[in-house]
């Protein structure tokens, strides 16, 4: 797989592409760093994070967790690496997150730290877990909010149509986006303000559904 940007020009309604890098194993993903916008990461569906410097693939991984995530098997194989997000306070803090299927089945939410802009491979702290019943429409994108809130997308849990009805259920997580307060000591509490926070049959982490 190669990376290449998309570049547009507003007057002339054109666009054009620029290889940035090449070579890559399922990329799903590319972020700047907040520290050096020069500096790209390529999030790899098999675990694996790869670091972009001046248009040059670094050998060295930023992380590499292939041991912990579920690597896809076939085509239709939507399980593995999932998701990435960078503390809104990284600069100072080194914190970033991840979103992973892995080898049992689970999803799992952790929090990672870095030192000198490289993982420490033993520095996870898992937020959040739960079980996904099949090996498709696991969502897995996340995103910090200007709230200071972090956002996640939970597909539906998978096979074709929702068999199980499991989006239009709000005692799970399946089929949502949900939105959590990320504490110093790497759980998470829930919004004051969350839509559900008074409902005693929906999941109060669920934003949207």
């Amino acid at each position: 797989f190669k990376i290449i940007l998309l570049l547009c020009c507003p007057l002339f309604s054109s666009l054009s592409v620029d290889l940035v890098a090449s070579k890559f194993d399922k990329p799903i993903y590319v972020i700047t760093f907040p520290s050096d916008n020069k500096l790209l990461l390529v999030i790899e569906q098999d675990g694996i994070i790869r670091l972009i410097k001046d248009g040059e693939k670094i050998k060295k991984p930023f992380i590499d967790i292939s041991k912990r995530v579920h690597k896809p098997l076939f085509p239709g194989d939507e399980r593995g690496l999932l998701g990435f997000a960078f503390d809104p306070d990284y600069i100072n803090n080194g914190y970033f997150y991840v979103n992973y299927i892995n080898k049992e089945d689970y999803t799992v939410i952790s929090r990672f730290s870095t030192s000198d802009n490289i993982a420490d491979n033993l520095s996870e702290v898992e937020i959040m877990k739960f079980k996904q019943p099949y090996s498709n429409h696991n969502g897995g994108c996340m995103e910090f909010s200007p709230d200071g809130y972090l956002y996640i997308s939970i597909g539906d849990g998978g096979s074709t149509g929702d068999p199980e009805k499991r989006a239009q259920n709000l005692e799970n997580l399946f089929g949502t986006i949900i939105r959590i307060k990320i504490n110093d000591d790497g759980s998470y509490s829930i919004p004051k303000d969350n839509p559900f926070i008074n409902h005693e049959n929906a999941k109060q982490e669920i934003w949207s559904y």
